[in-house]
């Protein structure tokens, strides 16, 4: 039965006039759905289900776009919440539960000499670039990947209006899995850059021997070797990078699945360079000690540490990625959809082809997959609440997205399969992409 989204559209136009993009997320507005004929606005979610305002149910592939690692509604983990609530949130000196948890990551993560608890990715990244140029006494920075809206990221990427240009100047990109890129970049800027930060797991992960070559020619060149686990920490293994590749950072943010959609993040590292939080490098949130998100977050990883929790998540990441190959073989769909990515996070491709740019095939498969009752961004999150039922349920949904695919190349244009608008996000690729 086709889906209707009457009361999302209705208070889409509400949202529009009183906040920018109608959500407070960018990757969570209209934009990233076909505009007209897709949910705009979530009411609940149980397990790996959720529904919008109209009553339409969707098993969900974005998990809040990382942050549920275990489902929506779990027991455990509210419980935890309700508990501290009943004693209070945020209080006028810390808590216990600050050394709890801070006790809880450093067993995890070795490296993690000392932690600090902040609100959102962005916070953690940017006190660990802080740090970094303060114990180095260099102000330049290396970076590969997404690491959130602040000045010094956001200014060496397209949306970086309203940064000053003296900002901009002091961030440079170097290429995943390219050691020549970074060794270049130290070329060019000798004794300049204080701190290398990278995304560690993307794609399909590092290279043999890319990230213990990276640190060592960051270390030898008096810099900061940062980790971005914000995305993967806690979602594809309990110990991140570090635990899967062998490979620890001097510095890492965490964030996301640590605390099963609660509002934390944390920095951690190098007790010698966290110290310098004590020695006039500002790191201080009114919210970094909030009850309800550390208490989430035990519940959380505790759950995470029982035995089976990531073969789980990765056997059903391998159904996915296995499933997704064979069917876009089997739509002879190779150069238009190309399945990437690892079995925790993997990810579809999507490139142009005739007429079409890459975000009508994207937006092709999307709204098949809506009306088909999956709520995905072409990226498959996955939580301990998701089961084989779902993964089929998916793959099912894919074939028939895969076909109308094939349909709108056939006669070179989406008239008659795309209902809704076309998906318009704010990182973009050169819209004719082939």
């Amino acid at each position: 039965m086709k889906k209707v989204f009457a009361k999302s559209l209705q208070l889409l136009e509400r949202a529009k006039k009183i906040t920018p993009l109608g959500a407070q997320t960018y990757s969570k507005s209209y934009r990233y759905l076909c505009e007209g004929n897709a949910p705009v606005f979530l009411e609940r979610g149980d397990g790996c289900l959720v529904w919008d305002i109209d009553g339409n149910q969707y098993v969900d592939y974005i998990c809040a776009l990382g942050p549920i690692v275990i489902g929506y509604n779990n027991e455990k983990v509210n419980n935890a919440i309700i508990e501290q609530l009943s004693k209070g949130i945020s209080f006028s000196l810390s808590t216990p539960l600050e050394v709890e948890l801070a006790e809880m990551v450093s067993e995890i993560i070795p490296y993690a000499e000392m932690i600090r608890f902040v609100k959102n990715g962005s916070d953690a990244t940017t006190a660990a670039i802080r740090l970094a140029r303060a114990y180095t006494g260099k102000e330049m920075v290396l970076v590969c990947g997404y690491h959130g809206m602040h000045d010094w990221y956001i200014g060496s990427t397209e949306n970086n209006r309203g940064v000053p240009e003296a900002v901009k100047k002091l961030t440079k990109s170097f290429g995943y899995n390219d050691i020549e890129s970074v060794q270049r970049l130290f070329k060019e800027y000798p004794d300049k850059i204080a701190a290398v930060i990278l995304e560690p797991i993307q794609g399909k992960g590092p290279k043999d021997g890319f990230l213990k070559e990276l640190k060592k020619i960051v270390h030898n060149n008096s810099a900061i070797l940062i980790y971005d686990e914000v995305v993967s920490g806690f979602r594809y293994a309990l110990g991140g990078a570090a635990e899967i590749y062998g490979v620890t950072p001097d510095l890492a943010a965490f964030g996301k699945g640590m605390a099963n959609g609660m509002p934390l993040s944390a920095l951690a590292g190098k007790q010698e360079i966290m110290r310098l939080i004590e020695e006039g490098v500002f790191v201080s949130t009114t919210f970094g000690g909030e009850t309800l998100s550390l208490a989430g977050a035990i519940a959380t990883i505790n759950i995470l540490k029982q035995s089976d929790t990531y073969e789980h998540i990765n056997c059903l990441g391998e159904l996915v990625l296995k499933g997704l190959s064979e069917l876009v073989k089997k739509h002879q769909l190779e150069t238009v959809v190309q399945v990437d990515g690892i079995p925790a996070h993997a990810y579809l491709n999507f490139e142009g082809a005739g007429s079409l740019d890459y975000l009508d095939i994207a937006s092709i498969y999307q709204q098949r997959l809506l009306q088909e009752g999956i709520l995905s961004l072409g990226i498959f999150n996955l939580s301990l609440s998701h089961s084989q039922s779902n993964i089929k349920q998916l793959l099912e949904a894919s074939d028939k997205a895969l076909s109308d695919i094939v349909q709108a190349i056939k006669q070179d244009s989406t008239e008659g399969i795309l209902l809704g608008g076309k998906m318009n996000p704010v990182f973009k690729r050169n819209p004719k992409s082939k």
